[in-house]
């Protein structure tokens, strides 16, 4: 009966962080794995390896994905072994590291395979500041570092509070996801919570999670700002992929960036540290015109 109310709860919960459930962690794909402490752990999922080292856990870790950019506490993640990359995982090579619990990132997993021996695997993407936080608390739980784990999450709550009450932008926003063609980011993504946390009214078309942004939209709009993440390389490429840019504040008053989103996606505890980064690069920005 038990066993029966746990896969009732997964099918018809939206887990988009970690779940707890009876004693099991429940995952983003469905996936669970017994509540317990874990001491083989193989990781392709880069926010989690910088949690792990945040909360003193990093020996449970037997090797972790391919990646082409630094994870930070890079002069000791460097000396990690290496166990291919995150959206292909090779069985074989899983296996060869012999690893009692495997967490996936989003973009790949090999489940079917490693539960013919028995080796549980769970997957989760943070999308929300509140998931980073849950996500620390489970990770905690299944490393044997629960009290870390909380410390952490503590910390970063005021952290958190914090910005909110010292660090404020005001006016409306528009996040760009790609500027070829011009698309917003998901309403309900990090870097648009980022970017509220700091007090802006981020704006998109309702018209999905996606969106392609009109002339007539941003002209109707106008926004304060324009920023530019994941795909946009430069601010020249929004100002030209953009018709009618010319006619909004943004564009009248320079108020238009392109910052570097990859710590924010990688959704560890660092993304606290990257919001007031962020509100120091606008604020620089707009006292320096």
């Amino acid at each position: 009966m038990k066993r029966v109310l746990i896969l009732f709860v997964v099918f018809y919960l939206k887990i988009f962080s970690l779940e707890i459930v009876g004693d099991y962690v429940v995952g983003e794909k469905g996936e669970k794995v017994k509540l317990k402490e874990y001491n083989r752990i193989l990781i392709y999922n880069f926010g989690a390896v910088e949690i792990f080292y945040k909360i003193d856990a990093e020996k449970k870790i037997v090797a972790i994905g391919n990646h082409s950019k630094a994870i930070w506490p890079e002069e000791k993640t460097k000396l990690l072994p290496l166990a291919g990359p995150i959206s292909k995982p090779s069985l074989e090579t899983i296996l060869s590291y012999n690893p009692d619990l495997v967490i996936f990132n989003v973009m790949g997993e090999v489940k079917n395979g490693l539960d013919k021996f028995n080796i549980p695997s769970i997957t989760f993407v943070n999308r929300s500041l509140d998931d980073i936080l849950k996500n620390i608390d489970i990770l905690g739980k299944l490393t044997g570092r629960e009290k870390e784990s909380l410390n952490l999450i503590h910390e970063l709550e005021i952290k958190r509070e914090y910005i909110k009450e010292n660090f404020s932008l005001t006016g409306k926003a528009l996040v760009l996801y790609s500027d070829s063609p011009p698309t917003s980011f998901d309403k309900n993504s990090l870097p648009v919570e980022v970017l509220e946390t700091l007090g802006l009214k981020v704006i998109q078309p309702k018209l999905g999670k996606k969106t392609i942004i009109s002339s007539e939209y941003i002209l109707n709009e106008n926004p304060d700002y324009i920023i530019g993440t994941r795909g946009v390389k430069s601010v020249d490429g929004i100002v030209k992929s953009m018709p009618l840019i010319e006619e909004t504040k943004a564009f009248k008053n320079k108020d238009i960036y392109v910052i570097d989103s990859s710590e924010i996606l990688r959704a560890s505890h660092r993304v606290f540290d990257e919001i007031e980064k962020i509100y120091f690069e606008l604020k620089k920005e707009k006292n320096q015109k």
